[in-house]
């Protein structure tokens, strides 16, 4: 377990050189920690624009209180100050392409999701910003985790006896890999719904940035259909596991009932989309219903007056106490992982275990067919050279494989976008932290390929209302996947319970999830600046002498 940390002191608010200070103290407190030092720059950012807030709002004489901690693998920035309460995510300033401060504030604090809260307690100004989840770690741990899972399996397949191993897979491997299992279960119907609430909620508004917001939305839905079309197009070109794939065989020995019999046409797809009470998606876990729900509800927030903002700070109150629940479970991630990976190599077949390889390679070949698309989008909107779009993007694409995380790489992709692509910082600023928030077409690829590779695995036949459903959940669960480690997991639960498909089809790739993770990322963030170059080039705000230098 990390060690605790603590850092404290206190600032005058008089003091002409109050934002010098305290940065100075936070850099040097981060620093002493451990922290990354991109992550350290992200955090500065978000810091100056809070800091300035509560300068401005705050009473004559106040002082600001900063406190930097570590505590249980998290890195967190704490400021408060006396004074009136503000909204962090409003702008009072006026939106045009030109002077977009406000939105770009807005944005980039939203790009922090769970990572940033603010409330006011008794005319007190709270600020908390999470500047290091650990999230590398944790997937280096699962990497970790992966290795030594493949390597006990081997061992206990080819030198411990049938016997023993049964017994180990009964009362050890078997028992844990199906309490993590429950635990998915129990979260799954909570976060969608709430993340998606949430993100509703605070982006219903969005079209208020006139012209330039409604661009990168636009070009946002746009690569996410096809990224899910390209899941489709590559799973059923290259159809991973058609030959030797008898999973169905291997798992049917555990309990499993997949009714069959449920009316799938078209009609009734869509008639059953509207639930006929509030409590039944949940009890029933009927995602399409779930997320109309969820969707009507972020949307309505809005619209009642002097309860929108109580409602609001209480579905944002639910979501972060469900991700807080998901962050617990996603640090067992690596366990699982060791357990899903041993049990594959004692109990499968090689025919099988080849056949979950093919599924993996498959997913890596249609993230190489979603990067060509980007280059074809920016040669074809953006009206610029695709290999040096991706020669000027390389820094970003390492930072986000390696980090593993779309949130943690924007201030890469905003300097690249900037210094080298030639990006206005207007667009630059704005598009970029909006991707990072809702831009994943990784994770759109990753749950198209595997959801109907799972449906292979169990025997189920998609049939063309079911798979309409499956990309219409797809493309909505891409808008509001919580921004936490193991999300494309959760996402891909949910998926099942669409399919039909039981949550213990999970275990087949625990194992090497952390692997595909990397990947999708580093799409989702290329999209992110693809993105920005098209909209930048539309809205005569790229420097093309510097995006060819």
């Amino acid at each position: 377990m990390a060690k605790m940390k603590n850092f404290r002191k206190s600032f005058s608010g008089d003091s002409t050189s109050l934002l010098e200070d305290v940065m100075e103290f936070i850099d040097s407190s981060l620093t002493s920690i451990g922290t990354n030092k991109k992550l350290i720059q992200k955090t500065e950012l978000i810091t100056e624009e809070m800091i300035a807030e509560l300068s401005k709002n705050s009473f004559p004489g106040s002082a600001l209180k900063v406190q930097v901690t570590k505590r249980l693998g998290d890195t967190s920035v704490n400021l408060s100050m006396k004074g009136a309460a503000f909204e962090p995510y409003s702008d009072d300033e006026s939106i045009d392409e030109d002077s977009s401060i406000g939105v770009i504030r807005s944005v980039l604090l939203r790009s922090y999701g769970e990572n940033f809260k603010y409330r006011n307690k008794n005319n007190v100004n709270l600020v908390r910003i999470v500047a290091d989840q650990s999230e590398q770690k944790l997937n280096n741990s699962a990497l970790y985790a992966l290795a030594l899972g493949l390597v006990f399996g081997i061992i206990a397949r080819m030198f411990i006896p049938q016997p023993v191993n049964a017994v180990l897979c009964d009362y050890i491997l078997d028992p844990i890999k199906t309490v993590f299992m429950h635990a998915i279960k129990i979260i799954v119907a909570p976060v969608v719904f709430f993340s998606i609430v949430s993100c509703f909620s605070q982006f219903g508004s969005l079209s208020e940035v006139g012209k330039l917001g409604s661009k990168v939305i636009g070009v946002y839905l746009l690569t996410t259909v096809i990224a899910v079309f390209v899941g489709l197009a590559v799973f059923s070109i290259i159809q991973p596991g058609e030959f030797g794939f008898a999973l169905a065989s291997d798992l049917s020995s555990q309990a499993v009932n997949i009714d069959t019999s449920v009316d799938t046409s078209l009609l009734s797809t869509v008639l059953n989309i509207v639930p006929s009470n509030f409590l039944s998606p949940f009890l029933e876990s009927d995602t399409l219903q779930l997320i109309f729900l969820a969707v009507l509800c972020g949307l309505s927030v809005g619209s009642i007056g002097q309860y929108s903002a109580m409602l609001k700070e209480l579905f944002d109150a639910l979501n972060s106490l469900f991700l807080s629940i998901t962050k617990i479970i996603a640090k067992f991630i690596p366990v699982a992982g060791f357990v899903s990976i041993a049990l594959l190599i004692i109990n499968l077949s090689i025919d099988n275990l080849v056949a979950i390889l093919s599924a993996a390679l498959s997913h890596m070949l249609a993230i190489c067919v979603m990067l060509c698309v980007y280059g074809m989008l920016v040669m074809i909107l953006g009206r610029v050279n695709p290999i040096k779009f991706f020669k000027n993007n390389r820094e970003g694409m390492i930072t986000s494989l390696t980090l593993s995380s779309s949130s943690a790489s924007v201030p890469t992709n905003m300097r690249v976008c900037t210094e080298k692509m030639g990006i206005s910082p207007v667009v630059a600023n704005f598009s970029i932290p909006l991707g990072a928030t809702i831009n994943m077409d990784g994770v759109c690829i990753y749950l198209t390929m595997f959801g109907l590779f799972m449906a292979k695995a169990y025997g189920i036949q998609i049939t063309l209302p079911a798979l309409i459903s499956l990309c219409f959940t797809i493309v909505l669960l891409s808008l509001g996947a919580p921004g936490v480690p193991g999300c494309a997991l959760i996402c891909l639960g949910v998926i099942l319970e669409t399919l039909n498909i039981p949550m213990e089809a999970l275990g087949l790739i625990i194992a090497i999830n952390p692997i595909l993770d990397m990947f999708d990322t580093m799409s989702n963030t290329t999209g992110d600046v693809a993105a920005a170059v098209i909209v930048a080039r539309s809205e005569k705000m790229l420097d093309v002498e510097k995006f060819n230098s």
